[in-house]
């Protein structure tokens, strides 16, 4: 027998596949992707020796931008720790997505926006849709390649040219022009109607400056936007929050100077029987993460949750859509 030439699995996948994957990609990539679920599961149950996961937030748009061509675009930037945190710098991207038969796979070629600033938050300015271009198209050397794994698209980078492939499969290396020396990068997503798993290892000359040395996937999880009601030794208010580690400091009644924390997030909590299960849970704690004071739990998909606890009342629903963003670049 002849040894095969690689273990890796082998994809067969026509039109039909094709147009599947595109079109999950159209009803899963937009929304709020939140990290905070993976560090707080870092947090509070195990450390990874390599350290905690980024806390950093992913937001994605299906925008209509014709004049960028493909079968659909998408507009993507990151924040640190929230929503509302600030953009990383350069983390705005253009995803302009085809169809390649011949490669079998939906193609993703991105790049981030001329003149980024104008176009910071560009998902809720359908305004600028029509005017926005990528930074120079003609300079992008890598591509990610999508097709169908099981119920799920997975996607891995390559390089466009047999050179820049030639460390292997998920993989693109080519020389810089600014600095000269080799830039290598090492992707990997994974995309559900729920959960993306992205990976994203980049090096300069061998030195790492994007990704983790553990070389593990980060896990974000679908944010949904709650309203909160509270009550507390301040009174009542109403805040925008989601339920993906949504904090907020409240005041007991009675103790102007103490300051307690409440979160309500959605995430996976260590079970005995599973090892882990989906909850939604509001949380009133000390200071987070700990020590928790009272917490109620209910299924993940539950609308509405509320506590009272130590003077403390809060409700939180599901809202119908977030508030627009608070702009900041850090």
């Amino acid at each position: 027998m002849v040894a095969p030439l690689s273990a890796a699995p082998q994809y067969d996948q026509g039109i039909d596949d094709l147009q599947w994957v595109l079109s999950r990609m159209i009803d899963w990539l937009p929304g709020e992707w939140s990290a905070f679920p993976h560090v707080h599961h870092n947090r509070t149950v195990r450390m990874p020796e390599a350290g905690e996961h980024d806390n950093w937030h992913r937001s994605v748009s299906l925008i209509d931008a014709p004049q960028i061509g493909g079968a659909a675009v998408f507009y993507a930037q990151v924040h640190i720790g929230d929503r509302n945190g600030p953009v990383i710098p350069r983390s705005q991207h253009l995803y302009k997505v085809t169809i390649d038969e011949t490669r079998g796979a939906v193609v993703i070629a991105g790049q981030g926006p001329k003149d980024p600033e104008r176009f910071l938050d560009l998902g809720e300015r359908p305004e600028l849709w029509s005017e926005v271009q990528m930074r120079d198209e003609s300079a992008i050397r890598c591509d990610f390649l999508w097709r169908r794994s099981g119920d799920q698209v997975f996607g891995e980078l390559e390089g466009r040219t047999p050179e820049r492939r030639r460390y292997g499969p998920g993989t693109c290396a080519y020389i810089s022009d600014t600095t000269q020396v080799e830039f290598f990068a090492d992707a990997q997503w994974v995309l559900g109607p729920e959960t993306w798993w992205y990976y994203d290892l980049n090096t300069m000359d061998g030195e790492l400056f994007l990704g983790r040395e553990d070389r593990t996937h980060t896990r974000y999880r679908r944010a949904r936007p709650y309203r909160c009601v509270i009550e507390d030794s301040s009174g009542v208010r109403k805040l925008d929050g989601h339920d993906r580690g949504f904090r907020v400091a409240v005041a007991p009644p009675g103790d102007d100077d103490k300051e307690l924390m409440l979160m309500l997030l959605r995430s996976e909590f260590p079970d005995e029987a599973q090892g882990r299960a989906d909850e939604l849970r509001l949380v009133l704690m000390e200071d987070y993460p700990l020590p928790v004071l009272a917490q109620t739990r209910v299924y993940p998909a539950t609308e509405r949750i509320g506590i009272e606890a130590h003077g403390i009342s809060a409700s939180c629903s599901l809202h119908e859509d977030f508030p627009r963003r608070e702009k900041g670049i850090e």
